[in-house]
């Protein structure tokens, strides 16, 4: 009997050491290891309730995702975009943004909203994830990598979607993304190469600036089926540069498309369609002069956000109607539904097309 007592007291504290041993040591159930975008393993809250993007390409995703997650915006928004978003979360506080390790707001105001994630949203390239470390370590808050490239939105839903619990939303999301794409893609590819128009996009205040070939922020100018006429040749890193009027003059392109920068005077616009130096351009007598759509947020660039996807779709039908013949006005109003949850009236729609088409 006294060996049987003593097997069973050993036992127990055999138990109890290996118990305490797993609490120490072990899984914490409250944490999840992943894998991010970039490869990278981070061990974030099994439970998540508040994000912060470190850009509006990451907090615009979020927002489509899971908008009553999300800590804050990157800027002010402006009246225009505010009509876009539903009434609950157009005064959430502005936090700032990071470019590059460089933190535009208020260190101690970001702390105080607790986000228990960070979205870090742009390039996956070595400097990104250098940033992105950094930022890590700066908050000790964990910090996700998540694919910029629009070509890979819907990886990014779903990706976001199982970190978020919103599974159901992201697969919906994703799915508008694929088919977006691939449907455009299943047209553009016909068209030969010789065949496609050549596009110069404007940007800046004269319109003398312009994004590269190649780039993040003029992929979906690719993606449309157009020429980007700034091609930047062995330096396919560059964003938007500073080109010269000879320049557009003897690219001589046949569409151009206009970013407001938000200009709502319609500066860039008017000078090009009137002014005598732009005259000899194909794209100008022709009257293939088009404003960006801006609402919510730019369709094109600035922030490359999921707004590109009604941006393709805007772009492809512009550039070629009789391929694609698309009514833009009812698109778009669908975009809105899925994406922002809001309930686009014609006029509004009107209004943001008002320059583009």
């Amino acid at each position: 009997m006294k060996r049987i007592v003593m097997g069973i007291l050993s036992a127990a504290i055999i138990l109890q050491l290996f118990t305490g041993c797993d609490q120490a040591t072990g899984p914490d159930k409250n944490k999840n290891k992943i894998i991010d975008m970039a490869g990278r393993e981070v061990e974030i809250p099994a439970e998540i309730e508040k994000v912060y993007a470190t850009g509006s390409i990451g907090t615009i995703m979020v927002y489509t995702l899971a908008p009553e997650k999300l800590t804050g915006w990157n800027s002010p928004l402006s009246d225009d975009t505010k009509v876009c978003i539903m009434s609950e979360y157009r005064e959430l506080p502005d936090l700032g943004s990071w470019k590059g390790p460089k933190y535009s707001g208020n260190i101690e105001e970001l702390l105080k909203a607790k986000p228990d994630l960070i979205i870090n949203m742009g390039d996956v390239s070595e400097s990104y994830i250098k940033d992105t470390e950094e930022i890590q370590k700066q908050l000790n808050i964990p910090v996700v990598m998540v694919d910029g490239n629009i070509g890979k939105a819907d990886e990014a839903y779903r990706f976001l979607g199982r970190i978020l619990k919103k599974e159901d939303r992201a697969e919906k999301l994703g799915d508008y993304v694929r088919k977006t794409l691939e449907e455009v893609n299943a047209k553009i590819v016909k068209i030969p190469e010789d065949k496609r128009l050549a596009l110069y996009y404007a940007e800046g205040l004269e319109g003398l600036e312009t994004e590269v070939r190649g780039s993040l922020n003029s992929e979906i100018i690719d993606i449309a089926g157009a020429i980007n006429v700034a091609d930047p040749g062995t330096e396919a890193v560059s964003r938007r540069i500073n080109v010269s009027l000879e320049q557009v003059l003897a690219w001589n392109p046949e569409i151009i498309i206009i970013s407001t920068d938000g200009d709502k005077k319609h500066h860039v616009y008017n000078a090009i369609l009137t002014g005598k130096e732009w005259q000899s351009i194909d794209a100008v007598r022709n009257k293939r002069v088009y404003e960006v759509p801006q609402v919510p947020f730019d369709w094109i660039n600035r922030p490359p956000s999921i707004s590109r996807i009604i941006g393709v779709k805007w772009l492809s039908n512009l550039l070629y109607p009789d391929m694609f013949n698309i009514d833009i006005e009812e698109e778009t109003k669908e975009f809105f539904r899925l994406f922002y949850q809001i309930e686009p009236g014609d006029d509004m729609i009107k209004e943001i097309l008002r320059f583009s088409r």
